[in-house]
C-alpha cells in the first residue's frame, strides 16, 4: 500500500537512514517547537497555505501573488482533478478499512480515466489494509478489535493541524502520519521531483510545533497510472538543509504577500500552470 513499507524499505529505514540521523541530528533551532525563535519565527505577519509555501510551479512565484493578493482562482486541469481524486480515494479507503468495511466500493467521478485510476488505487489500498489487519489479528489473538486496527493500520490520514505558529494556515491537512514509525507521508501523482520534499518538511515542522516530538523521516509517494499503476517511494531524512530551505521559501513568499509585490510573469511558464491564461 502507498503507506505500508516493503521489507526492503523497512531495512533501508532501520539499517541505513536512522543510524545516519543519529550521527547527524537536526540542530535544535530548526525544530518546530522553537517556532517562537529565529530562524523559525515568522518574519511577516502573514499566514500562508502549505501548498503555497511548498509549490514550485512558478519560477518567479507569481502564483503566490495571484492567489493570495489578487484572489485569482486558477483553472483546474485534468492532472489536478486526478490528483484530488486519488488523494480522496486513498484517505476514504483507509478510513473505511479502519471500520472493517473492506468490501466498500470506490467513488465515481464521471470521467473514465479518473474512475479507472481511483479504482486501481482503491483496490490496492484496501488489499494491503485487509492483509495487514488479518495478519495482526491472527498474531494477537487476545487483542481487542480496536487494538488490532490501531496496530495494523497505524495511519492518521488527512490529519488536520493548526500551522499558525509557523506562519501557515490555521487548517493544514497532512496526507498521512504513521504514528508507530514516526514518518510523515505526502502523495504526488506523477514522477518524483526533489522539490516535493518541501511538503514533508513543512508537515514535520508543524507536527513538531504542536506536539513537541521530533519528526525526522519523510516519504514522498509518487503514483503513476497507465495500463497499470506504479508506486515509488522516496524515504528521506528531513535534515537541516531541507528545514532551512522551507523557511527560506516561507519568508520569500510571505514577503510577496506582505508587500503586495507582483514578481512578474515567468519566461518559461509551464503548460500545466493553473494561471497560464492569466499570465498570457
Amino acid at each position: 500500500m502507498v503507506y505500508f513499507l516493503s521489507e526492503t524499505e523497512q531495512k533501508f529505514l532501520t539499517l541505513n537512514l536512522r543510524p545516519k540521523i543519529r550521527q547527524n541530528p537536526v540542530p535544535e533551532e530548526l525544530r518546530g517547537w522553537n517556532w517562537h525563535s529565529p530562524p523559525l519565527k515568522p518574519y511577516y505577519d502573514v499566514k500562508l497555505p502549505m501548498y503555497i509555501i511548498c509549490s514550485q510551479y512558478c519560477p518567479t512565484r507569481r502564483d503566490v501573488y495571484l492567489t493570495i493578493v489578487e484572489k485569482v482562482r486558477g483553472e483546474e486541469n485534468f492532472k489536478i482533478r486526478l490528483g484530488k481524486a486519488v488523494h480522496s480515494a486513498i484517505s476514504e479507503a483507509i478510513t473505511k478499512a479502519k471500520k472493517g468495511n473492506f468490501d466498500s466500493k470506490p467513488p465515481e467521478y464521471g470521467n473514465d480515466a479518473i474512475d479507472k485510476a481511483v479504482k486501481l488505487v482503491w483496490d490496492y489500498t484496501m488489499s494491503f489494509c485487509r492483509t495487514a489487519y488479518l495478519k495482526v489479528r491472527a498474531e494477537q489473538s487476545y487483542a481487542s478489535d480496536d487494538d488490532v486496527v490501531l496496530t495494523s493500520i497505524p495511519f492518521l490520514v488527512e490529519h488536520r493541524m493548526d500551522g499558525t505558529l509557523l506562519g501557515c494556515s490555521g487548517i493544514i491537512a497532512v496526507d498521512c502520519y504513521d504514528y508507530m514509525r514516526n514518518i510523515v507521508f505526502d502523495v504526488k501523482v506523477g514522477d518524483f521531483n526533489p522539490n516535493f520534499r518541501l511538503y514533508t518538511t513543512g508537515y514535520a515542522l508543524v507536527l513538531e510545533s504542536l506536539y513537541e516530538i521530533p519528526v525526522d523521516i519523510g516519504c514522498i509517494v509518487s503514483v503513476n497510472f497507465g495500463d497499470r499503476m506504479s508506486v515509488v517511494k522516496d524515504i528521506h531524512y528531513i535534515d537541516a538543509n531541507l528545514r532551512s530551505w522551507w523557511i527560506e521559501e516561507r519568508d520569500r513568499k510571505a514577503e510577496i504577500v506582505f508587500n503586495e509585490t507582483d514578481p512578474g510573469r515567468a519566461e518559461n511558464c509551464r503548460d500545466t500552470c493553473m494561471f497560464r491564461s492569466v499570465c498570457s
